[in-house]
């Protein structure tokens, strides 16, 4: 009698660990089964609209077995957590700074998440920092550029990755297909007393970001002749550019500068001047 008894229950034991629960459905599709809308056919697998109300959780092989995957939306996860058709929120994220160890997410064209391509993202120069740019020789518009023509400025390398940064020619050639953050500073300086006498005449400064010989990104500022700031050593004109794009191997970026109506900045021409330790060029490879 003991053996009988001790048989049926191993038996009902083993019936309950491999049983489906449902609730609001008679038919659940996976060990467990809610269904939200009360829809679900009594046999058969859920139209797509009567899953858009359901959360189940699947086992591959039993419980306590296999692999458990969660479908919300959907009656066939076939992921760990499988959304269908909606977005994924998280209330009062943590709002720790990251760090040069942590991971870049993106989805995939079916929607299923995972670790981007490319480098861990960093703030400092590693990671997805691969070109640092900055300094070198005072450059002066009486000797060192025409009006009214773009230049290269041609900055010391500080931090070259990827060694695709040429500082004999300013040119930064990308090293392989991927979405790029690029980033540049010019610098021009005019004598702190001022050049000239200030009566409202002025002239044009540009940077900008060039990818194969086009611009992709512009700053102005106006001179005025014979402007003055006594607080500080020099007149100093930061023109900031930027710029984020998906670029193929092998295309050529520079930071270029122009002024137009140049004379009319100063009363000297060798009173206008590019210092380049106020500028810089950087370039982040996100993905």
């Amino acid at each position: 009698m003991v053996k009988k008894l001790l048989t049926v229950t191993i038996v009902c034991f083993y019936c309950l660990l491999n049983a489906q629960v449902g609730i609001n459905t008679t038919n659940p599709q996976g060990i467990f089964h809610i269904d939200g809308g009360k829809d679900n056919p009594k046999t058969g697998v859920p139209s797509i609209v009567q899953q858009s109300n359901d959360f189940i959780v699947n086992a591959s092989t039993g419980i306590g077995q296999g692999t458990i995957s969660v479908g919300v939306g959907t009656t066939n996860p076939t992921e760990r957590l499988d959304l269908a058709n909606g977005n994924l929120r998280i209330r009062d994220i943590n709002s720790t700074i990251g760090t040069g160890s942590d991971k870049l997410l993106v989805a995939d064209n079916n929607g299923v998440i995972k670790l981007a391509g490319g480098e861990g993202f960093s703030v400092n120069d590693s990671g997805n920092r691969i070109l640092d740019a900055k300094s070198g020789a005072t450059l002066s518009a009486d000797n060192d550029w025409n009006d009214n023509e773009f230049t290269t400025l041609k900055l010391n390398e500080q931090y070259d990755a990827m060694n695709s940064y040429d500082p004999s020619t300013g040119e930064f050639t990308i090293p392989k297909d991927g979405l790029y953050f690029m980033y540049g500073v010019c610098g021009f300086i005019t004598p702190q007393s001022g050049s000239g006498v200030f009566d409202g005449t002025s002239g044009d400064a540009f940077t900008a970001i060039v990818v194969d010989g086009g611009r992709v990104s512009t700053a102005h500022n106006v001179i005025f002749r014979g402007a003055k700031n006594p607080g500080t050593n020099a007149n100093l004109f930061f023109l900031v550019a930027n710029s984020t794009l998906w670029l193929k191997a092998g295309q050529k970026i520079t930071l270029q500068f122009l002024t137009y109506g140049t004379s009319n900045m100063v009363g000297s021409l060798s009173d206008l001047k590019i210092d380049k330790s106020s500028s810089r060029f950087v370039i982040n490879k996100i993905l």
